[in-house]
Protein backbone atom coordinates (compact mmCIF):
# COMPACT_ATOMS: atom_id res chain seq x y z
CA UNK A 1 0.00 0.00 0.00
CA UNK A 2 1.27 3.45 -0.90
CA UNK A 3 1.83 5.92 1.89
CA UNK A 4 0.48 9.46 1.71
CA UNK A 5 3.63 11.01 0.26
CA UNK A 6 4.00 8.30 -2.36
CA UNK A 7 0.40 8.78 -3.49
CA UNK A 8 0.85 12.53 -3.76
CA UNK A 9 4.06 12.31 -5.76
CA UNK A 10 3.07 9.36 -7.86
CA UNK A 11 5.17 6.85 -5.95
CA UNK A 12 7.16 4.50 -8.13
CA UNK A 13 4.84 5.09 -11.05
CA UNK A 14 1.68 3.64 -9.51
CA UNK A 15 -1.54 5.01 -8.08
CA UNK A 16 -4.22 3.07 -6.20
CA UNK A 17 -7.54 3.17 -8.06
CA UNK A 18 -10.64 2.16 -6.16
CA UNK A 19 -10.80 -1.27 -4.55
CA UNK A 20 -7.37 -2.67 -5.21
CA UNK A 21 -6.94 -1.74 -8.86
CA UNK A 22 -3.65 -0.11 -9.84
CA UNK A 23 -2.97 2.24 -12.72
CA UNK A 24 0.69 2.58 -13.70
CA UNK A 25 2.05 5.81 -15.17
CA UNK A 26 5.79 5.02 -14.91
CA UNK A 27 7.53 6.12 -18.12
CA UNK A 28 5.11 8.93 -19.02
CA UNK A 29 5.36 10.39 -15.52
CA UNK A 30 9.16 10.34 -15.74
CA UNK A 31 9.11 12.08 -19.13
CA UNK A 32 6.68 14.66 -17.80
CA UNK A 33 8.96 15.44 -14.87
CA UNK A 34 11.79 15.98 -17.35
CA UNK A 35 9.66 18.40 -19.32
CA UNK A 36 9.49 16.11 -22.37
CA UNK A 37 5.72 15.58 -22.28
CA UNK A 38 3.21 18.29 -21.57
CA UNK A 39 -0.45 18.86 -20.82
CA UNK A 40 -2.57 20.55 -23.47
CA UNK A 41 -2.88 24.28 -22.88
CA UNK A 42 -5.24 27.05 -23.89
CA UNK A 43 -4.11 30.63 -23.55
CA UNK A 44 -6.32 33.61 -24.26
CA UNK A 45 -5.36 37.26 -24.75
CA UNK A 46 -5.60 39.56 -21.73
CA UNK A 47 -9.12 40.91 -21.50
CA UNK A 48 -8.31 44.10 -19.66
CA UNK A 49 -11.08 43.28 -17.20
CA UNK A 50 -10.11 44.79 -13.87
CA UNK A 51 -9.47 42.49 -10.93
CA UNK A 52 -10.45 44.13 -7.68
CA UNK A 53 -8.95 42.97 -4.38
CA UNK A 54 -10.04 43.33 -0.79
CA UNK A 55 -10.18 41.48 2.49
CA UNK A 56 -12.70 40.04 4.89
CA UNK A 57 -12.97 41.48 8.42
CA UNK A 58 -10.43 38.92 9.65
CA UNK A 59 -7.92 39.94 6.98
CA UNK A 60 -8.52 37.05 4.58
CA UNK A 61 -7.80 38.24 1.05
CA UNK A 62 -10.19 38.03 -1.88
CA UNK A 63 -10.25 39.07 -5.54
CA UNK A 64 -13.13 39.67 -7.96
CA UNK A 65 -13.66 40.60 -11.59
CA UNK A 66 -16.80 41.36 -13.55
CA UNK A 67 -17.44 42.05 -17.21
CA UNK A 68 -19.29 45.25 -18.07
CA UNK A 69 -23.06 45.14 -18.22
CA UNK A 70 -25.62 42.97 -16.43
CA UNK A 71 -24.51 39.69 -14.89
CA UNK A 72 -26.02 36.22 -15.13
CA UNK A 73 -24.17 35.11 -12.00
CA UNK A 74 -20.78 34.61 -10.43
CA UNK A 75 -18.23 31.80 -10.20
CA UNK A 76 -16.86 31.24 -6.70
CA UNK A 77 -13.31 29.93 -7.12
CA UNK A 78 -11.46 27.66 -4.69
CA UNK A 79 -7.71 27.43 -5.21
CA UNK A 80 -5.44 24.42 -4.87
CA UNK A 81 -2.89 23.48 -2.27
CA UNK A 82 -0.16 26.06 -1.74
CA UNK A 83 -2.01 28.70 -3.77
CA UNK A 84 -4.15 31.71 -2.85
CA UNK A 85 -6.94 34.01 -4.01
CA UNK A 86 -4.96 35.11 -7.08
CA UNK A 87 -4.70 31.63 -8.60
CA UNK A 88 -7.90 31.81 -10.68
CA UNK A 89 -6.68 35.05 -12.25
CA UNK A 90 -2.90 34.66 -12.46
CA UNK A 91 -2.57 30.96 -13.36
CA UNK A 92 -5.84 29.97 -15.06
CA UNK A 93 -6.83 33.47 -16.27
CA UNK A 94 -10.46 32.55 -15.78
CA UNK A 95 -11.64 36.15 -16.11
CA UNK A 96 -9.99 36.32 -19.55
CA UNK A 97 -11.67 33.05 -20.56
CA UNK A 98 -15.02 34.45 -19.44
CA UNK A 99 -14.40 37.49 -21.68
CA UNK A 100 -13.49 35.40 -24.74
CA UNK A 101 -16.55 33.21 -24.22
CA UNK A 102 -18.78 36.25 -23.90
CA UNK A 103 -20.20 34.91 -20.65
CA UNK A 104 -22.00 37.30 -18.33
CA UNK A 105 -20.21 35.92 -15.31
CA UNK A 106 -18.20 37.50 -12.54
CA UNK A 107 -15.24 35.61 -11.07
CA UNK A 108 -14.65 35.74 -7.31
CA UNK A 109 -11.94 33.98 -5.33
CA UNK A 110 -10.91 33.91 -1.69
CA UNK A 111 -7.80 32.70 0.13
CA UNK A 112 -8.72 29.47 1.90
CA UNK A 113 -5.26 28.73 3.32
CA UNK A 114 -2.43 26.76 1.77
CA UNK A 115 -3.57 23.32 2.93
CA UNK A 116 -6.98 23.78 4.54
CA UNK A 117 -8.72 21.40 2.13
CA UNK A 118 -11.71 23.69 2.56
CA UNK A 119 -13.17 22.08 5.68
CA UNK A 120 -13.15 22.53 9.46
CA UNK A 121 -9.75 21.78 10.99
CA UNK A 122 -8.45 20.99 14.46
CA UNK A 123 -6.72 24.39 14.60
CA UNK A 124 -10.13 26.09 14.63
CA UNK A 125 -10.13 27.27 11.01
CA UNK A 126 -12.98 26.35 8.68
CA UNK A 127 -12.47 27.59 5.13
CA UNK A 128 -15.60 25.88 3.85
CA UNK A 129 -17.88 27.63 6.33
CA UNK A 130 -16.08 30.91 5.64
CA UNK A 131 -16.97 30.61 1.96
CA UNK A 132 -20.64 29.84 2.57
CA UNK A 133 -21.35 32.23 5.45
CA UNK A 134 -18.98 35.13 4.84
CA UNK A 135 -17.61 35.22 1.30
CA UNK A 136 -20.79 34.33 -0.59
CA UNK A 137 -22.81 37.13 1.08
CA UNK A 138 -19.98 39.55 0.33
CA UNK A 139 -19.94 38.49 -3.34
CA UNK A 140 -23.68 38.94 -3.64
CA UNK A 141 -23.49 42.37 -2.04
CA UNK A 142 -20.57 43.61 -4.14
CA UNK A 143 -21.77 42.19 -7.45
CA UNK A 144 -25.54 42.26 -7.06
CA UNK A 145 -25.96 38.63 -8.14
CA UNK A 146 -27.98 35.74 -6.78
CA UNK A 147 -27.03 32.79 -8.98
CA UNK A 148 -23.69 31.22 -8.15
CA UNK A 149 -21.43 28.42 -9.31
CA UNK A 150 -18.42 26.98 -7.51
CA UNK A 151 -15.26 25.95 -9.35
CA UNK A 152 -12.10 24.56 -7.79
CA UNK A 153 -8.75 23.10 -8.77
CA UNK A 154 -7.14 20.09 -7.07
CA UNK A 155 -7.61 20.77 -3.33
CA UNK A 156 -10.18 23.33 -4.41
CA UNK A 157 -11.90 20.81 -6.68
CA UNK A 158 -12.39 18.60 -3.66
CA UNK A 159 -13.56 21.68 -1.74
CA UNK A 160 -16.06 22.59 -4.46
CA UNK A 161 -17.66 19.15 -4.31
CA UNK A 162 -17.72 19.22 -0.51
CA UNK A 163 -19.25 22.71 -0.46
CA UNK A 164 -21.99 21.65 -2.87
CA UNK A 165 -22.81 18.65 -0.69
CA UNK A 166 -22.91 20.75 2.46
CA UNK A 167 -24.91 23.57 0.83
CA UNK A 168 -26.96 21.94 -1.95
CA UNK A 169 -29.16 25.02 -2.50
CA UNK A 170 -26.30 27.50 -2.74
CA UNK A 171 -24.72 26.66 -6.09
CA UNK A 172 -26.42 26.23 -9.46
CA UNK A 173 -23.35 24.54 -10.92
CA UNK A 174 -20.35 22.68 -9.51
CA UNK A 175 -17.11 22.31 -11.45
CA UNK A 176 -14.16 20.31 -10.16
CA UNK A 177 -10.85 20.43 -12.02
CA UNK A 178 -8.72 17.41 -11.11
CA UNK A 179 -10.32 17.20 -7.65
CA UNK A 180 -7.92 15.87 -5.01
CA UNK A 181 -9.83 12.75 -3.98
CA UNK A 182 -8.10 10.05 -1.95
CA UNK A 183 -9.04 6.38 -1.48
CA UNK A 184 -8.25 6.53 2.24
CA UNK A 185 -6.71 8.68 4.95
CA UNK A 186 -3.45 6.71 4.77
CA UNK A 187 -3.10 7.70 1.12
CA UNK A 188 -4.02 11.36 1.51
CA UNK A 189 -1.58 14.24 1.24
CA UNK A 190 0.18 15.40 4.40
CA UNK A 191 -2.00 17.87 6.33
CA UNK A 192 -5.04 17.30 4.08
CA UNK A 193 -6.91 15.82 7.05
CA UNK A 194 -6.26 15.95 10.79
CA UNK A 195 -6.77 12.23 11.29
CA UNK A 196 -8.80 9.27 10.01
CA UNK A 197 -11.99 10.54 11.65
CA UNK A 198 -11.55 13.92 9.98
CA UNK A 199 -11.18 12.11 6.64
CA UNK A 200 -14.38 10.15 7.24
CA UNK A 201 -16.33 13.26 8.27
CA UNK A 202 -15.33 14.99 5.03
CA UNK A 203 -15.51 12.16 2.52
CA UNK A 204 -17.21 13.46 -0.63
CA UNK A 205 -18.04 9.91 -1.75
CA UNK A 206 -20.15 9.31 1.35
CA UNK A 207 -22.53 12.19 0.59
CA UNK A 208 -22.37 12.21 -3.19
CA UNK A 209 -26.12 11.56 -3.27
CA UNK A 210 -26.67 15.16 -2.15
CA UNK A 211 -25.28 16.44 -5.45
CA UNK A 212 -27.55 17.18 -8.41
CA UNK A 213 -25.33 15.34 -10.87
CA UNK A 214 -26.85 17.13 -13.87
CA UNK A 215 -25.19 20.30 -12.54
CA UNK A 216 -21.79 18.76 -11.81
CA UNK A 217 -18.82 18.79 -14.17
CA UNK A 218 -15.52 17.00 -13.47
CA UNK A 219 -12.41 17.35 -15.65
CA UNK A 220 -9.20 15.43 -15.02
CA UNK A 221 -6.18 14.60 -17.16
CA UNK A 222 -5.64 10.95 -17.99
CA UNK A 223 -2.14 11.04 -16.51
CA UNK A 224 -3.21 12.81 -13.34
CA UNK A 225 -2.63 10.74 -10.18
CA UNK A 226 -6.17 11.60 -9.09
CA UNK A 227 -7.75 10.24 -12.28
CA UNK A 228 -8.70 6.80 -10.83
CA UNK A 229 -10.49 8.27 -7.82
CA UNK A 230 -12.10 10.97 -9.94
CA UNK A 231 -13.42 8.34 -12.35
CA UNK A 232 -14.86 6.44 -9.41
CA UNK A 233 -16.79 9.53 -8.30
CA UNK A 234 -18.07 10.06 -11.84
CA UNK A 235 -19.35 6.48 -11.83
CA UNK A 236 -21.00 7.10 -8.47
CA UNK A 237 -22.77 10.22 -9.78
CA UNK A 238 -24.24 8.39 -12.76
CA UNK A 239 -25.03 9.25 -16.39
CA UNK A 240 -26.25 12.82 -15.83
CA UNK A 241 -22.85 14.10 -14.69
CA UNK A 242 -20.65 15.87 -17.23
CA UNK A 243 -17.10 14.53 -17.16
CA UNK A 244 -14.02 14.62 -19.36
CA UNK A 245 -10.72 12.74 -19.05
CA UNK A 246 -8.61 14.01 -21.96
CA UNK A 247 -4.80 13.78 -22.15
CA UNK A 248 -3.17 15.87 -19.44
CA UNK A 249 -1.47 16.11 -16.08
CA UNK A 250 -2.09 17.79 -12.74
CA UNK A 251 -1.03 21.29 -13.72
CA UNK A 252 -2.20 24.76 -14.69
CA UNK A 253 -1.69 24.08 -18.39
CA UNK A 254 -4.32 21.35 -18.29
CA UNK A 255 -6.66 23.50 -16.19
CA UNK A 256 -6.39 26.32 -18.72
CA UNK A 257 -7.20 23.87 -21.51
CA UNK A 258 -10.53 22.84 -19.97
CA UNK A 259 -11.51 26.29 -18.69
CA UNK A 260 -13.51 27.35 -21.79
CA UNK A 261 -15.75 24.26 -21.62
CA UNK A 262 -16.17 24.80 -17.90
CA UNK A 263 -17.23 28.43 -18.37
CA UNK A 264 -19.77 27.39 -21.01
CA UNK A 265 -21.11 24.71 -18.66
CA UNK A 266 -21.55 27.24 -15.86
CA UNK A 267 -23.19 29.77 -18.18
CA UNK A 268 -25.77 27.18 -19.29
CA UNK A 269 -26.39 26.02 -15.74
CA UNK A 270 -27.00 29.47 -14.34
CA UNK A 271 -29.19 30.44 -17.29
CA UNK A 272 -31.56 27.50 -16.91
CA UNK A 273 -33.36 26.06 -13.90
CA UNK A 274 -33.55 22.66 -15.60
CA UNK A 275 -31.04 19.95 -16.39
CA UNK A 276 -27.68 20.94 -17.82
CA UNK A 277 -25.41 18.77 -19.87
CA UNK A 278 -23.02 18.69 -22.78
CA UNK A 279 -19.33 19.44 -23.09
Amino acid sequence: MLNRRSFLLGGAGAVVAGAGAVEVFGRDRFLHRLGLTHSPDHRVPPSGVRVKEGHLPDGTRWAMSRPPGPLAGAIICLHGRGENHRFAFDAVHLHDVVDVEGARLAVAAVDGGSDSYWHARADGTDAGTMVARTFVPLVRKHLGVERLAVLGWSMGGYGALLAAERHPDLFGAVVASSPALYPSFSQSAPHAFDDARDFTRNDVFAEAGKLDSSRVRIDCGRSDPFAPADRRLVERLGPRVTAAFPPGWHDSAFWRSVAPAQVRFVARALASPGQVGGR
